[in-house]
């Protein structure tokens, strides 16, 4: 039975190499795709990620036992990522591919799936091309790492009430948009259309 990330920051705190560096197999890919969000360049995604890996590392007595690790890690990984914008003046820039690709459903044909993950990666565009960034990262923190109002608060350093009158909002949005422009955000299958939508609107 694998070890909790929480059980892994213990034992990084008393010393172990070995616990940061399954730490970092565990959220490195995770971390890299929030980052390419972020910053909208696979290249400075890198960059950053290792960035926040060495800051985790050199505040690891400042992780407090009893909470999660994934809202903390988060906090400093996009707090990285501003830092990182501000320094390069740069702006976030539409992105073609999504990394992520979602869940396959069982007994599906290759050509369905296709269009499952197609459907999946026009939502994702638009929703970086078309919300506020703050917004965009709420929905990726929600659905993609699946964190809580509360983790997400804390993240963010919003109110609760705040992410949620927010991520209520992002969702209006691209429901809204999805029923004016469905046919322009699937345009080979849309038999899986509600499916696929459902993860971004539950």
């Amino acid at each position: 039975m694998s070890e909790s990330d929480e059980d892994l920051l213990a034992r990084c705190q008393l010393g172990s190499l070995r616990a940061f560096e399954l730490l970092l197999l565990r959220y490195q890919p995770r971390v890299l795709r929030f980052h390419e969000k972020q910053l909208g360049d696979r290249e400075d995604a890198k960059d950053v990620t290792q960035r926040t890996f060495l800051q985790i590392h050199a505040s690891l007595g400042r992780f407090k036992p009893g909470h999660r690790f994934a809202p903390w890690l988060f906090t400093i990984a996009r707090r990285q990522g501003i830092d990182f914008l501000r320094q390069v003046g740069s702006r976030r820039r539409v992105h073609e591919q999504l990394l992520s690709e979602p869940e396959p459903v069982a007994g599906a044909d290759p050509q369905t799936l296709l269009g499952q993950r197609e459907e999946v990666d026009a939502i994702w565009r638009w929703i970086w091309r078309n919300l506020d960034q703050r917004s965009a990262e709420i929905l990726w923190l929600r659905i993609q790492e699946e964190l809580d109002l509360s983790e997400i608060a804390t993240v963010m350093m919003l109110t609760h009430s705040h992410v949620k009158v927010l991520l209520h909002r992002a969702r209006k949005s691209l429901l809204r948009t999805l029923s004016q422009e469905s046919s322009k955000l699937s345009s080979k299958t849309t038999g899986t259309t509600h499916r696929t939508v459902s993860q971004f609107l539950l």
